[in-house]
């Protein structure tokens, strides 16, 4: 039996793949290495793991938020194994979850497209270049924190169209420009916040704002990062809610610059269970 994490900072996609090629889905709270210490996550993650002492759990791969350096790998590595004993745990950043979910053993440009966005070339089955995301203020060109930034900057300004001033007003009454900065600029998760009003895009999208915005953002991403790879050549393999909604607006933007193939999905969890039934299954 092997299990396989999908973490991001507020919950867990886990998928236990047992020997008989059954799989189960559980969900646990979610953690962040760069803030957590290896005792913080072990008391985290404590419930879950130990649902899989009974079942023999050979192999644990988890990828991540905030798995980015060797130091928070280890952490992550630490805690499981020490409430696993004797189980080889693997960890790894969510670009490469998102890698081997979408690409497996072929070549091509992985992403991720959510809350942020980020980039990496993945060839040989591993992540061989990486354009720096720049988080929400440097970068993250196209993500929900970008569009939602871009929205309520043009809100405070008085930028909308009509229509659209109209429409967030009724949705979200009450939130004036004081409450925009204080949200912004004092919240301790500010790009969380700013992306929390992609989904009022997406009920928009047909009117010409959101479609241009939408164009400049993903065309953003795409030049910005992708392109910067130098293989439009190669997939573009993206996982992540923002482009799981917009995949249609995202694969036109990527063919305007000459990228022909985009496969999406939402999330990385049943990509890595197809990945690891051939790897280590052999299904």
């Amino acid at each position: 039996m092997i299990a396989v994490a999908d973490s991001g900072s507020t919950t867990i996609d886990w998928r236990i793949l047992r020997d008989d090629l059954s799989v189960e889905k559980m969900v646990s709270p979610g953690i962040n290495p760069v803030y957590q210490s290896t005792e913080e996550i072990m008391q985290t993650l404590s419930e879950v793991v130990g649902k899989m002492r009974d079942g023999e759990c050979s192999h644990v791969y988890f990828y991540g938020a905030g798995l980015l350096s060797p130091d928070t790998c280890a952490r992550v590595t630490a805690a499981i194994g020490t409430l696993l004993p004797g189980c080889r745990v693997v960890a790894g950043s969510d670009l490469e979850a998102a890698a081997l979910a979408l690409l497996g053993d072929g070549d091509g440009i992985a992403a991720i497209l959510g809350t942020g966005s980020n980039s990496g070339l993945y060839i040989g089955e591993r992540i061989v270049r990486s354009v720096p995301a720049g988080g929400f203020i440097l970068g993250d060109e196209g993500s929900g924190a970008w569009l939602g930034k871009r929205l309520l900057s043009d809100y405070i300004k008085g930028l909308l169209p009509d229509v659209m001033y109209e429409a967030f007003r009724k949705e979200f009454p009450g939130l004036d420009y004081p409450a925009v900065v204080e949200r912004v600029y004092r919240d301790a998760m500010p790009s969380r916040y700013l992306a929390s009003f992609s989904p009022f895009l997406g009920r928009h999208r047909g009117l010409p704002y959101v479609r241009d915005l939408l164009q400049e953002g993903f065309g953003l991403f795409i030049r910005r990062n992708i392109l910067s790879y130098g293989r439009p050549d190669l997939p573009l393999a993206v996982v992540g809610s923002v482009a799981a909604v917009y995949r249609e607006e995202l694969a036109a933007a990527a063919l305007k610059e000459g990228i022909g193939t985009v496969r999406v999905e939402a999330g990385a969890g049943d990509g890595l269970v197809r990945y690891f039934q051939r790897k280590t299954i052999g299904a």
